[in-house]
């Protein structure tokens, strides 16, 4: 049995990051491991990561930003303008 969490988008930084209506606090309990998959506008992503991160250019990432939220972006590029996601896509979080 899975547990889930949702939200949706709630605004777009300027980096073209996806900035969530989850808080950081709200998922401080979820693991930070493969378990965990991240949906949004039919696309997924796999694990929770710091910002700052290590993760390579154009690698897809669920990041416990300093804005206090779970941001989803694109290492090195826009996500919002690559996929077209907006303001209120529901995210789904599962692990």
């Amino acid at each position: 049995m899975s547990n889930l969490m949702e939200g949706q988008v709630a605004s777009v930084n300027a980096n073209g990051d996806l900035v969530t209506d989850i808080s950081i606090e709200q998922i401080a309990h979820v693991p930070r491991d493969e378990s965990v998959r991240i949906n949004f506008g039919g696309h997924e992503t796999i694990g929770l990561y710091p910002d700052p991160h290590d993760q390579p250019i154009a690698t897809m990432v669920a990041k416990l930003s300093d804005s206090g939220f779970l941001e989803i972006g694109i290492v090195g590029i826009s996500l919002s303008e690559m996929l077209g996601i907006n303001v209120g896509e529901p995210v789904k979080i599962e692990w």
